[in-house]
């Protein structure tokens, strides 16, 4: 019988537990929006970035602080080397997308494949225990990890959104995103622009995966599945609406873990699918609101980096 409390407990915990899955997703809308590439090597990165914070906390000793600063130089390495050794050359060859699309793909299973090898098949994770202590609010109960992941999550998100807004790269990446050839002509270098998307997004990646392996088992291939979640909620939010990605992620991680309440928790995976085959089928072009309401949804949920500032000029020269 469903109860207010098991409603409430479902909902902190797909709260919580959609943090990491939140920057997955950002991250690949922001590299698919101003790089224009689906860039599934990303999955690769979430399995460098895991990696290096296990082996610094879980067989190093090293405390558990430094597997998250460890975890963001390696996502942050490997994602700038991905850009100079593979992106950046297979633009200058002018390579298709589908070409860029299978390179991506090949980098990300080769990533899990040296993974396997080095570290084995067995799940682990970042600490050495799952074990979180508990505290209870009325009748929910609400971890340690709980807390920090969410709240790493939306610090991670606002200054994103202040770097798009504020720094000048971020401005740079809005304009080329936009029209990357009228940004090069008003002396805009794009190469350096997708440089920073991608560190950028690698660094998202690090922090996911932080977060993700202090809660969450995880293996070499486990960064494939958690990259179609991601895929998906870009899909649905529509593409290059990164807040709407972000508002998509929550909802599915809420959708998948209420699932539990109807089906067995091994079909939790299958959810997964069945968001991608939606998506793909019936959602190519995300969801679209009513024309009067979008102006107010895209204000409060979502920076489309298409979109061009609007020029108060006229508004000066009428007053």
């Amino acid at each position: 019988m469903l109860t207010f409390d098991i409603l409430a407990q479902v909902l902190w915990t797909s709260l919580a537990t959609s943090a990491p899955l939140v920057l997955f997703a950002v991250a690949f809308a922001l590299v698919l929006k101003v790089n224009r590439i689906f860039n599934f090597a990303q999955a690769g990165v979430m399995t460098v970035a895991f990696y290096a914070a296990h082996s610094a906390v879980s067989m190093a000793g090293l405390p558990g602080w430094v597997g998250c600063p460890l975890a963001l130089a390696a996502s942050a390495g490997v994602s700038a080397l991905l850009e100079r050794v593979g992106f950046r050359p297979l633009r200058r060859r002018r390579a298709t997308p589908m070409f860029v699309f299978i390179f991506t793909l090949i980098v990300s299973e080769l990533i899990a494949y040296l993974a396997m090898l080095v570290f084995g098949t067995w799940p682990t994770t970042v600490f050495p225990s799952l074990f979180w202590p508990v505290t209870l609010v009325g009748n929910v109960a609400i971890s340690a990890w709980d807390g920090p992941a969410i709240g790493a999550m939306l610090v991670s998100l606002a200054l994103l959104f202040t770097y798009l807004r504020r720094a000048r790269t971020g401005r740079f990446m809005i304009a080329v995103a936009d029209n990357p050839d009228l940004a090069e002509l008003y002396g805009i270098e794009k190469d350096r622009v997708y440089l920073a998307t991608v560190v950028i997004a690698g660094l998202l990646v690090g922090v996911g995966m932080s977060l993700y392996g202090a809660r969450a088992q995880v293996q070499p291939t486990t960064s494939i599945e958690l990259m179609l979640f991601a895929v998906a909620a870009t899909i649905i939010g529509g593409i290059g609406n990164l807040w709407g990605a972000a508002l998509t992620a929550v909802a599915l991680g809420v959708v998948q873990n209420a699932s539990v309440l109807f089906i067995p928790a091994e079909w939790q995976g299958f959810l997964l699918y069945v968001f991608l085959f939606l998506a793909i089928v019936f959602l190519p072009n995300g969801i679209r609101l009513p024309e009067r309401k979008r102006g107010l949804a895209r204000r409060v949920a979502s920076v489309d980096l298409g979109d061009p500032a609007p020029d108060p000029a006229p508004a000066r020269r009428e007053a």
